[in-house]
């Protein structure tokens, strides 16, 4: 029964849980505990979908039923979206809101930019999805642990000459001209490409060359005394995945270790692995992935070693002040923005809609008011907030911290 108008008020939203393989279990299983429920004995809890990709749509508790987030939008996209956000992003929510907990590490992987999709998609249909680029922030709950784009140029070259069977793996001509000096950032782009491009490749073409510089490495780090982090890690993931080549770019990409509330944005072509954490993850509206390491699953080496952007140096780091009551976790695109509310006990603050919003809260219990209605909330709840709404209260009966996510 469709409704005959849409209600300006807060509804609760009934999410779907992603078990993908690498996800928590058990005791360790965050998403369970997060939401209240008992986990299934060893069924990996790795992501809860806020949202309507098509592939796991949220559904909207109207009261009087439910209905999939995406039909409601289609069928009240002003009303959901705001019109500016209906006209721009044509009646599609332009965001995907996450919660992420990986208990063992996520594929070497990096998305597309938006002309990159629609031909993946156009070409490869089944592989991806979608025609929409995907660019990501994801934001520590309590810690995460992730490898997240190239190190800088001098310490690759670094890399190269401590670890001799990375370095002969790649050989000439790709060897000499990298282990050169080199000054021009976009010189050192092209070195990075022609360096990682005869790795990744090489491995495909030659399986027993890459297991004979896996298998000498590894041999050598086992009877090391100490071992450093990316050594450790290489040990550990080389048992569980073989010859795999995206066990060198352990060494090659940058080690990162969030701490809470800390985020880190991911723009296309930036390659990235999660190792361990759970997070709050938001991005355009899209499920493409270019895989090619780490994986059991489809690997597209070729199409990643073109899409990437080969910048070098350090990850960028949003790090808010945890005792602050406000974030706003900025990022450089207009499909969505999030930001962080920590609520203390008894207090209260006003909000303005401007857009669609969909609320998780992580932590604490209280309540939304409207000029008319009171919606309670407790950890774990989410709640979407149609733009009608224009404005809302939110407040905090003990301690509560609160991510909303949001177009600009």
């Amino acid at each position: 029964m469709q409704e005959k108008s849409l209600q300006s008020k807060p509804y609760r939203l009934i999410n779907k849980i992603q078990h993908y393989a690498w996800g928590t279990k058990n005791e360790q299983a965050f998403i369970p505990k997060l939401l209240g429920l008992t986990p299934e004995p060893d069924v990996p809890y790795a992501e809860l979908w806020m949202g309507a990709h098509p592939n796991a749509p949220s559904e909207v508790d109207l009261g009087s039923g439910k209905r999939p987030l995406s039909e409601l939008i289609q069928t009240y996209p002003e009303e959901i979206l705001g019109q500016r956000i209906a006209r721009r992003f044509n009646n599609q929510l332009p965001f995907l809101f996450k919660v992420l907990s990986a208990g063992e590490a996520l594929s070497i992987q990096a998305h597309p930019d938006k002309k990159q999709a629609v031909e993946l998609h156009k070409r490869d249909p089944g592989h991806y999805p979608d025609d929409n680029h995907k660019p990501e922030i994801a934001i520590a709950l309590d810690e995460l642990t992730a490898l997240v784009g190239f190190r800088d140029f001098s310490e690759l070259q670094l890399v190269l000459r401590k670890y001799p069977e990375i370095a002969d793996f790649v050989a000439e001509p790709a060897l000499g001209s990298f282990l050169q000096e080199e000054k021009s950032a976009e010189a050192k782009k092209v070195k990075i490409k022609q360096m990682f491009r005869t790795l990744m490749i090489k491995s495909g073409e030659n399986p027993e060359l890459l297991e004979k510089a896996l298998s000498d490495l590894e041999k050598r780090l086992q009877k090391k005394d100490s071992r450093t982090e990316q050594e450790q890690l290489f040990l550990e993931l080389r048992r569980k995945y073989g010859a795999d080549v995206g066990l060198f770019s352990i060494f090659l990409l940058n080690l990162i270790h969030l701490k809470k509330g800390q985020g880190v944005f991911l723009k296309a072509g930036i390659p990235h692995a999660y190792l361990k954490g759970n997070i709050i993850e938001c991005m355009a509206n899209s499920d493409n992935v270019v895989r090619a390491g780490l994986t059991p699953k489809f690997k597209d080496v070729r199409t990643l070693v073109e899409i990437l952007t080969y910048e070098n140096g350090a990850a960028d780091i949003f790090t808010p002040d945890e005792s602050s009551a406000e974030f706003t976790y900025r990022v450089p695109i207009p499909e969505f923005s999030v930001t962080r509310w920590k609520l203390a006990a008894d207090r209260s603050f006003e909000r303005d809609v401007r857009s669609v919003e969909i609320l998780l809260v992580h932590k604490g219990r209280g309540a939304i008011t409207t000029k008319d209605q009171r919606t309670e909330f407790k950890a774990g709840d989410s709640i979407l907030i149609p733009a009608s709404l224009k404005k809302y209260a939110l407040f905090g009966e003990n301690e509560a911290e609160i991510f909303c996510a949001f177009v600009p």
